[in-house]
């Protein structure tokens, strides 16, 4: 006889609460998907009241790092749960960098799978829109999430991409995979733009796939100068991004 997981009962509850689940992903490391992760929540809530995070990569968590929280002082508060980390009055985060500092956790397997299904189990989110950043690659945690978004309608996926010609090969493979296991996407989100020919390359392809163009966030020199406080700073780079990531959810969700 199979015995029950009580946390998948503790999941649902948590996930349902949203209107809509966002993972943000790349095939391809060094893209700056943190950093469009920690963006696109600022960007998404100037509509939307309070925005959620939550970290998936567990081996190496730092969207922490990039929203300007330092691990040693971001405190475990217990109510009914845990509640996640306050960024600001709009934005707050769950992380494993909450629990282990800024130690390193290799995890596989298993194990990742009942980290995050712990984490999504116990966390009290206040915010209606979930943003989840992926570590790269399409890993077991990645499996592990889209196994458990599937009995979630509410979810699309948000792909970060450069113009770089590796990287555009990488997200080519990831769009035929996720669309074979059709799974919703989003749109694809371009970064480190320096010019229109790059936001080309990316917007080409996604005409290619039939899937949303975000638009593109633009090259940023010394990019650590935007973390913390200063991120909102990037905001008036990135008008155009708004207008786009809106459309795209309204176009599948109406939220």
């Amino acid at each position: 006889m199979t015995a029950i997981d009580p946390r998948i009962a503790g999941m649902k509850r948590n996930l349902e609460r949203f209107k809509l689940i966002l993972p943000v992903m790349s095939p391809k490391g060094g893209v700056g998907k943190t950093f469009a992760t920690a963006l696109l929540a600022h960007i998404l809530s100037r509509k939307y009241e309070c925005i959620s995070l939550f970290d998936a990569d567990l081996t190496n968590p730092t969207l922490h790092v990039v929203l300007g929280l330092n691990a040693k002082n971001m405190k475990i508060i217990e109510e009914r749960g845990v509640k996640p980390v306050k960024v600001n009055e709009r934005l707050e985060l769950m992380s494993l960098a909450l629990f282990v500092d800024e130690y390193s956790i290799p995890l596989r397997g298993k194990d990742v799978e009942n980290v995050i299904k712990e984490l999504l189990a116990v966390t009290r989110w206040s915010g209606r829109i979930l943003l989840i950043d992926t570590p790269p690659g399409f890993s077991d945690t990645h499996l592990e999430l889209l196994k458990i978004l599937s009995s979630v309608s509410k979810s699309l996926i948000i792909l970060v991409t450069t113009p770089n010609y590796i990287a555009l090969k990488s997200i080519e493979r990831g769009i035929k995979i996720l669309l074979l296991e059709s799974v919703k996407l989003a749109g694809i989100l371009g970064n480190m733009c320096v010019s229109t020919e790059d936001e080309f390359k990316i917007e080409s392809m996604t005409h290619r796939y039939g899937i949303m163009y975000l638009g593109c966030i633009p090259y940023v020199d010394r990019i650590e100068n935007y973390f913390g406080l200063n991120l909102a700073n990037m905001l008036k780079h990135v008008e155009h991004l708004y207008n786009n990531i809106v459309k795209s959810i309204d176009n599948f969700t109406g939220v």
